[in-house]
């Protein structure tokens, strides 16, 4: 049995060490060959490793202690002891603890995914309900003068309103930009701007940009009509959630950013 963990130990160390000298290289040297999901399965794999290793050292420990205690007492008594057991048995021993390991992971996969989805749904349902009071108010709040607005004192507390709760990281609100279909103007509240001389400390001046990602490219058309490439995005996406502020016709979006480590079990649906 002794000589079964031993060799395990080795492996998973060695292991752990290629898994080491993959990841020094891929930082020193810039690789980009392994995608998010697969360097977090790596590092799953690599501390698994590690933890099998410092088992598989203190059992060897025990287990030889455990030996020599066994040694002594039949020479003390004058015995022979039994031959151990053939590897065979222990390999057995081991795949059984191996799959049933494998299928305790697979069982928590399956449950967390679960909770992730029941998590997801709670989100977006809370979210709705609180962009659905509170867009009126931002709709009465928005600029009036889109060649270069500013947020008042009145929307500024209506976005901390929207993220005062653990379920919002961040909160934008975009406004079309008259001048340019390839642009827009947006606001962030968690962003520290710089007041001109010219304008109030209760006026926070829009930063503009142009059109360049795929979100801000369904936000640009939302303003021209296709308000289903909004109610997509909230669907496909997790912990996100993209409101028009509608008068007659979309005056600007809000673009929720979930916090997704907000312990959702004290919401229900």
């Amino acid at each position: 049995m002794i000589r079964l963990v031993i060799r395990t130990t080795a492996i998973l160390l060695s292991i752990g060490a290629v898994l080491v000298i993959v990841g020094l290289f891929d930082a020193f040297l810039g690789w980009n060959i392994f995608s998010q999901s697969v360097e977090n399965f790596l590092y799953g794999v690599f501390f698994s490793c590690l933890v099998l290793a410092g088992v598989g050292i203190a059992l060897s420990f025990v287990l030889g202690l455990l030996e020599i205690v066994e040694i002594m007492r039949a020479s003390h008594e004058g015995r022979v002891l039994p031959p151990p057991p053939r590897l065979g048995y222990f390999a057995k021993r081991s795949v059984l603890g191996v799959s049933a390991l494998v299928g305790l992971l697979i069982a928590l996969s399956l449950v967390n995914a679960g909770v992730q989805e029941h998590r997801q749904g709670v989100f977006r349902q809370l979210v709705q309900q609180q962009t659905q009071q509170l867009s009126p108010k931002i709709a009465s709040f928005l600029p009036s003068d889109l060649a270069a607005p500013t947020a008042s004192s009145q929307l500024q507390q209506a976005f901390e309103t929207l993220t005062r709760s653990e379920l919002v990281w961040s909160a934008t609100l975009y406004l079309p930009d008259p001048s340019d279909t390839d642009a827009l103007w947006y606001y962030n509240n968690q962003t520290r701007y710089s007041v001109p001389d010219n304008q109030s400390e209760n006026e926070i001046p829009f930063e503009r940009l142009f059109v360049a990602k795929r979100l801000e490219e369904l936000i640009s058309n939302a303003f021209e009509g296709q308000q289903e490439s909004l109610e997509n995005y909230n669907k496909t996406n997790s912990f996100v959630w993209l409101e028009p502020i509608e008068q007659n016709n979309v005056q600007g979006v809000i673009y929720l950013e979930g916090n997704s480590e907000a312990d959702l079990r004290d919401y229900s649906l």
